[in-house]
């Protein structure tokens, strides 16, 4: 063998062992590039996923107003409707009730004194929930 051969088979040598740690090398960053890529697909449906939340919590925010709007609505209705009874009550009643507290003690003997005395009385308390008439 001869001194040109022997150099031409270390140097294939050396290059074949350079060529199998570059296929090492390029075989390990087609992995790392797979992990990368498989943490990039779980990182992208995180973020949609907090994108999804977000807008699923914007949306509950929402109803929620909503609903904080409706129940306050309501609540005027209520009161209101409450009151408009109330006066109405107080408006069909009221003469028969002062009647009754000027002279009613005259005809004690009259059969339903004391559940006109209890309904007098009671009216009066059901009157307090009306508002006064200055703030009307």
């Amino acid at each position: 063998m001869t001194t040109v051969e022997i150099i031409l088979s270390i140097l294939s040598v050396f290059l074949f062992i350079v060529s199998i740690r570059l296929t090492f090398r390029v075989y390990n960053l087609i992995n790392r590039i797979s992990i990368l890529s498989v943490a990039y697909a779980k990182i992208e449906s995180l973020t949609s996923l907090k994108d999804n939340n977000d807008m699923n919590n914007d949306v509950h925010k929402e109803n929620f107003i909503k609903f904080l709007s409706d129940s306050r609505d309501w609540a005027y209705q209520y009161i209101k409707d409450v009151q408009d009874s109330l006066e109405k009550f107080v408006n069909e009643v009221e003469p028969e009730i002062a009647y009754f507290d000027e002279y009613g003690l005259v005809g004690d003997a009259y059969p339903h004194y004391h559940s006109m005395k209890k309904i007098s009385s009671e009216y009066k308390e059901l009157k307090k929930l009306l508002p006064s008439e200055e703030t009307k």
